[in-house]
């Protein structure tokens, strides 16, 4: 290899790092920026409570939004290890787990919020529909991949790939049913699932 192919590749290497850097910080400024998005609505439900007796509204309490807070965490730890080593997956899962669970939140006081105040944002309904199955990502993340790659992104061994594989087939599948099956909301008695398939109810 020759020097100046050597020193080539170095500034690839950098460029490279510089905008996996650029990347994790965007991702977790967006995070923040979700969870500062749900403290908003947040606050417009509880200014709402009073006009909706809605039990949807009524159950959302400061207590379900500061369970959120720690979640915080994942977003700032994933970008500082994704800036610093972009190619262990340990860092991008907790980037995804904290982008997901703020996603989640965010769309579960956005729909909340648009049920008890018909009119004032669009499409509420699905926003509280894709609650149903967002989290299912955002479990499998987190209780199965960050615990089976940690710490250096890699399996323990060769034998536990069949379950890494199996776990993701089956993390995507039963998303697809949860988007696809026919029925009520939860919680939103009469409401029906906008995405479902009436015509399979054996999802």
């Amino acid at each position: 290899m020759t020097e100046g192919t050597s020193q080539q590749d170095r500034g690839v290497g950098r460029a490279n790092s510089r905008a996996a850097s650029w990347l994790a910080w965007t991702l977790a400024g967006l995070s923040v920026a979700m969870f500062l998005a749900s403290v908003a609505f947040f606050v417009l439900i509880r200014a709402a409570q009073a006009e909706a007796s809605s039990s949807l509204v009524t159950s959302r309490s400061i207590i379900d939004l500061l369970v959120s807070v720690p979640f915080l965490a994942f977003p700032i730890v994933g970008a500082l290890i994704a800036s610093r080593r972009p190619h262990n997956p340990i860092g991008w899962i907790c980037l995804a787990v904290g982008l997901l669970w703020m996603l989640l939140g965010l769309f579960d006081y956005y729909g909340v919020y648009g049920l008890a105040k018909p009119d004032t944002v669009p499409f509420p309904v699905v926003f509280y529909a894709l609650v149903q199955w967002l989290w299912l990502p955002n479990v499998g993340l987190l209780a199965i991949y960050l615990v089976l790659l940690f710490p250096d992104g890699r399996l323990p061994s060769r034998r536990w790939r069949p379950l890494a594989w199996h776990s993701g087939a089956v993390i995507i599948l039963l998303g697809v049913v949860s988007v696809l099956a026919p029925g009520e909301l939860t919680e939103l008695e009469g409401v029906r699932n906008p995405f479902g398939l009436e015509g399979a109810p054996w999802l």
